[in-house]
């Protein structure tokens, strides 16, 4: 069975897929292979071939502005990741696409929707993406993160959509290493409160900054800070001993283990990886998000009472005050941390990969 996959630009549209992917693997056994799409560039570029799965480059980038200079080119863009795609369709012959969701997923959808194979949109935030708004009629399937997404799409794509929780790689749906142990092996005390600072794969300015800034408030305290700083930052040369900084981390299980409490950006798979190894958090969306989704996911869990938004201009003055706040009220640490454990859905990947067998099956 082969499957092609549209995903990438960033971790929180290539994870979910990978994951489904990695179900559909074991569901089907051997004979069972999947195809990549994605931009030559970004992640998907480096982590899927690591992964051992096929991968296709295609041009297509994402709308920055009218006035941008890229934006001349986005048409041709369009069209020649289409052909690449639709070249890749007829070659492949895939019983169905799996699309994550942003920019990457629009000339591949189309190349699919021309052939009639069944396409799986995945929808990791509340607020549906404008690509999968676009492509929603004509998926075969949608599977949302959220049930509050289902609000957005009208009657007759409600109908066509399945709530399982955002699907996240088995590495973070099964038991995580046990904190004490994480916390020694990176050179950490194994019992002084452990903070994890992330932005993602390329970083986040605004809370590279926060930390860099709050470093002197750190050194000699008891606070411990893992600080995953993105590919676009680099970290002071000399560090408290009480932080440890990481360009990338491979292995986000172990760090989520080792915190007590995470401090990071609001995209669907980061606030799904929440829940699913019981983390509270501060939560900085990302003001710059075309569709504010990081915003409205925030918002959920903070109604969950699981975690805490602040903006973006804020987080510089108010991260050292919330550390030390949560140092104080271990009652509000605990119960935080029993609220993001009642988010969990771990089966999410699973589920959407059971759907993906059931959808392509009606299609036959």
């Amino acid at each position: 069975m082969n499957v092609v996959v549209s995903a990438g630009g960033t971790g929180g549209d290539l994870f979910p897929a990978v994951a489904v992917v990695e179900q559909l693997a074991q569901l089907v056994g051997s004979g069972f292979s999947a195809e990549f799409v994605g931009s030559s560039v970004r992640i998907e570029s480096r982590i899927v071939p690591s992964l051992g799965y096929g991968f296709t480059p295609i041009p297509v980038t994402g709308f920055k502005g009218l006035m941008h200079s890229s934006t001349l080119a986005l048409p041709w863009r369009i069209f020649r990741s289409e052909q690449i795609v639709g070249s890749l369709l007829k070659r492949q012959c895939p019983a169905g696409m799996i699309c994550g969701g942003t920019y990457i997923s629009f000339p591949a959808a189309r190349a699919a929707f021309k052939r009639n194979i069944p396409v799986m949109l995945i929808e990791p935030n509340v607020r549906p993406g404008k690509t999968n708004r676009l492509l929603a009629k004509k998926a075969t399937k949608i599977i949302a993160a959220f049930e509050e997404s289902k609000e957005y799409f009208s009657p007759e794509i409600q109908r066509k959509t399945v709530v399982t929780g955002n699907p996240t790689r088995q590495s973070l749906s099964l038991s995580i290493p046990e904190q004490k142990s994480v916390r020694l092996s990176l050179g950490l005390k194994p019992d002084v409160f452990t903070v994890f600072v992330f932005g993602g794969s390329l970083g986040a300015k605004a809370l590279n900054t926060a930390v860099e800034r709050a470093l002197p408030q750190i050194t000699g305290t008891e606070i411990q800070i893992i600080w995953q700083t993105g590919s676009n930052y680099t970290p002071p040369d000399k560090l408290p001993r009480n932080v440890v900084a990481f360009n990338f981390i491979d292995d986000m299980a172990a760090s989520y283990s080792a915190a007590d409490l995470v401090v990071c950006r609001a995209g669907g798979g980061t606030v799904a990886e929440l829940g699913n190894v019981g983390k509270p958090a501060i939560l900085v969306p990302l003001p710059s998000a075309s569709n504010n989704e990081q915003y409205f996911n925030a918002r959920a869990m903070e109604t969950a009472e699981a975690g805490l938004m602040v903006s973006n201009a804020d987080i510089d003055a108010r991260l050292m005050p919330l550390l030390y706040d949560f140092i104080n009220n271990k009652t509000k640490l605990t119960a935080m941390t029993a609220a993001a454990a009642r988010l969990a859905r771990p089966n999410a990947a699973r589920l959407a990969a059971e759907e993906f067998l059931a959808m392509i099956s009606d299609c036959v």
